[in-house]
């Protein structure tokens, strides 16, 4: 099992994570809903719980700030650590307990804001929904980790059998596990369950030579003087488009932000739609990417206000190589403009993938975190105003991270869907892709002064993704 890494240090974007919630509407939690096929066994969970706590340090510890502009913000561990305030088992009140409660008690969990003097994150186990079946919410702050930091996290509370040998996971043979199932990223840490797939490993392989691409331009500039400075033309105009302050949402509609916010679920079959995107030469989240500008626009539409674009923010992982194993974030924010159509499925399919395209050699990406770092410099205050101008003319935040493609356990319960709701962080709707076990699990986190019919808006999202999948035949 590859060692997770951790600095005793904040990174700089991380610290901008951490210190731009002082306005509220920009608060950075990440939380998941995973629906069982029973009630987990209370002695194995609250074992499974403090085996995750004892192997992952950074669960044990709280933010410590510094003098602004001397020093980012440093992890220590909590000495007064109680594991009681984190981890709870609850019955939701009703006779019958329905998914839609499951959602709202999920929602009203996460928007509890974290205590900053103990440990980020909570968790709590569902109890009494029909047929004996059950929950699981977890809530943690985007400080400690992204999308596939937090798949580390899952990595060390879940079994791939209902009753696992005794043995400790990470010993167990992998030449048990069928072939498909097999490692082919650092990522996962449990045996089998590591098969994310080669296109996150080269996407983040990517990332990773984009950075270092990055640190060769004296040397560029020495060697080709001339075409190094127009690099650096398109460079220093990128990083212009990617810091330039957009305050207004480019939505009509969806102008209002609030704390108030709704949790939905939508689940899609994940071969359907990659064959879909495949179809149009497209990946998995230029479908996505495209399904979402078609919910949208439906949603405009049905509403009475067209839309003919929006703003769009989008993290791009640069996770690989040496950061794989880093229990931090590493990803970098595009925020792009993207055309809301009336086109068939299939050409609005092609438009996004050309679009995206042009987004991943968006010259700026490299520097993002360097971008950071100097907001990060100037101070809690001086982020927030910076920061809340790009973040609060955001009309939608999309999200995609891959999950294991094979059945999860957690102490004796099958994990039958898995939901990612990711923070709002000022836009009026964040929708996060969750591959898992052969759906895709699109969690939608919308904020209801925003989006003011909910319900439409989540058909809007089923019909868009049903047409979608006509592409597929």
């Amino acid at each position: 099992m590859s060692e997770l890494q951790y600095d005793e240090w904040m990174s700089e974007s991380d610290s901008v994570l951490w210190h731009i919630e002082r306005d509220p509407l920009l608060r950075s939690t990440i939380t998941s809903v995973w629906f069982l096929d029973a009630v987990p066994d209370r002695h194995r969970m609250d074992a499974v719980v403090a085996r995750m706590v004892d192997r992952i340090p950074r669960l044990r510890q709280h933010v410590v700030d510094q003098q602004p502009g001397m020093a980012p913000p440093r992890w220590t561990t909590d000495p007064n650590f109680d594991l009681d305030y984190h981890y709870s088992w609850v019955r939701l009140p009703g006779r019958r307990i329905t998914r839609r409660a499951v959602l709202d008690h999920a929602q009203r969990f996460a928007g509890r804001s974290f205590d900053k003097d103990r440990p980020l994150w909570e968790l709590c186990v569902v109890e009494g929904l029909p047929g004996r079946r059950a929950a699981f919410v977890m809530k943690v702050h985007h400080a400690i980790a992204d999308g596939l930091g937090m798949v580390q996290l899952l990595a060390q509370m879940v079994d791939l059998e209902a009753d696992p040998a005794n043995e400790p996971a990470e010993t167990l043979d992998e030449s048990a596990v069928p072939e498909a199932h097999r490692i082919v990223s650092p990522l996962w840490s449990i045996p089998g369950a590591r098969s994310l797939t080669h296109r996150i490993a080269s996407e983040a392989r990517t990332g990773a030579r984009i950075g270092r691409a990055s640190l060769r331009t004296a040397g560029d500039l020495l060697r080709d003087p001339l075409g190094t400075i127009e690099q650096l033309g398109r460079t220093s105009g990128s990083i212009a488009r990617v810091v330039k302050p957009a305050t207004t949402p480019l939505s009509t509609l969806m102008t209002g932000r609030s704390l108030n916010t709704r949790f939905d679920a939508v689940a899609v079959p994940f071969d359907e739609f990659k064959s879909a995107a495949g179809s149009a030469g497209g990946t998995l989240n230029d479908a996505f990417v495209a399904t979402t500008l078609d919910a949208l626009r439906r949603y405009h539409e049905a509403m009475g206000t067209p839309c003919s674009q929006v703003r769009m923010n989008m993290p791009v992982s640069v996770r690989g190589g040496e950061t794989s194993n880093r229990f931090d974030n590493q990803f970098v924010p595009a925020r792009l403009v993207l055309p809301i159509t009336d086109a068939d499925a299939q050409t609005r399919l092609v438009e996004v993938r050309e679009l995206l395209r042009a987004v991943r050699a968006e010259p700026a990406l490299p520097h993002v975190n360097d971008i950071s770092g100097v907001i990060s410099r100037l101070g809690p205050a001086a982020s927030v105003s910076v920061l809340g101008a790009m973040l609060k003319g955001v009309d939608i935040t999309t999200s995609n991270v891959p999950g294991p493609p094979f059945p999860m356990f957690m102490a004796g319960a099958e994990v039958e869907e898995f939901y990612a709701f990711g923070p709002l962080a000022g836009a009026a709707i964040n929708i996060t892709l969750f591959s898992y076990a052969g759906t895709i699990h699109l969690g939608v986190n919308s904020d209801r002064a925003a989006v003011v019919d909910q319900a439409l808006f989540v058909r809007c999202l089923q019909d868009a993704a049903d047409e979608t999948l006509t592409l597929a035949s």
